[in-house]
């Protein structure tokens, strides 16, 4: 456990020292571009880009101070928000009103088709019974998150959505 939480810090230092070295870059392809159209920088020759960087480097790093000290338009506890949404487990408002109508639309006119047609419509029966017990979950009930994991899990189980035979069709060259 030890080796993997280290490697886990690691990965995780590369990826923030990424995003500082790409506003360093590109920091700097902007002072290199545009060094020439502001005089002042002419005195420092062929360092000229190097300090026009600095110089915006220190000024986003003074509005990304106010931004965040000053005038505190973030909260860390939206960002809990975010990553703690329930509607990414159970129904939204959005899936009861707009999502849930279409689905049993194309649900119902794809087993008028199969039924016309002579095909098996037991796959749409099933499916429209998933979107009938999934619609009844609401994420205030913690219950309900849990089971709609356990619904969803036994659904993709029975009805994958690519087969293994598909599966092998992609990987071949």
């Amino acid at each position: 456990m030890r080796v993997r939480k280290w490697l886990m810090k690691q990965q995780w230092r590369v990826v923030q020292i990424r995003g500082i070295w790409s506003l360093f870059y590109g920091t700097l392809l902007l002072a290199m571009a545009y060094v020439g159209y502001v005089p002042v920088f002419s005195v420092f020759g062929a360092a000229a880009p190097f300090v026009f960087a600095v110089v915006i480097l220190i000024v986003l790093l003074i509005l990304g101070y106010i931004y965040d000290r000053v005038l505190v338009l973030w909260a860390a506890s939206q960002e809990v928000v975010q990553e703690r949404n329930p509607f990414q487990y159970v129904p939204g408002p959005k899936d009861h009103i707009f999502t849930f109508p279409i689905y049993s639309t194309v649900l119902d006119a794809m087993e008028q088709l199969g039924d016309r047609f002579g095909v098996d419509t037991s796959l749409i029966k099933e499916t429209r019974e998933y979107f009938a017990k999934f619609e009844r979950f609401r994420p205030e009930r913690r219950e309900d998150i849990d089971e709609a994991l356990k619904l969803r899990q036994e659904f993709l189980k029975k009805h994958p959505l690519i087969s293994d035979d598909e599966l092998e069709l992609t990987r071949a060259p």
